[in-house]
């Protein structure tokens, strides 16, 4: 992971969560950026630990995640979201994804279009 990818096209870029007022690292969020068709297109994730989850943590990193990437040349966000995993889906919300009839190995996919 820190070698990065191994196709100098893609970009892995990952961040670690750090809760300030308790000092400590809460979970990461992370961003693939590829090439595509219409412009680049990045696929988000976020993982928080179970100690601070239901805190509105990793939708306010998810939405910096997204927002930084609104300054790149990116052209689509996109997340993968277990249909029966409401938190998850909470945060996409959040970052203003939207889900879409597409399916990837038994996730749904949600989608942002970055209009330029």
């Amino acid at each position: 992971m820190t070698a990065g990818s191994p196709d100098p096209a893609v970009s892995w870029l990952n961040w670690v969560i750090r809760l300030r007022a308790e000092s400590c690292l809460t979970g990461t969020v992370q961003a693939t950026v590829s090439p595509s068709g219409p412009g680049p297109i990045a696929e988000i994730a976020w993982v928080v630990g179970t100690p601070w989850q239901g805190r509105g943590i990793a939708a306010e990193a998810a939405q910096g995640l997204v927002d930084w990437l609104n300054r790149l040349p990116v052209h689509t966000v996109i997340a993968h979201i277990h249909p029966e995993h409401r938190a998850s889906a909470a945060v996409a919300t959040a970052a203003e994804l939207t889900p879409t009839d597409e399916w990837h190995e038994g996730e749904i996919r949600w989608r942002r279009s970055i209009s330029r």
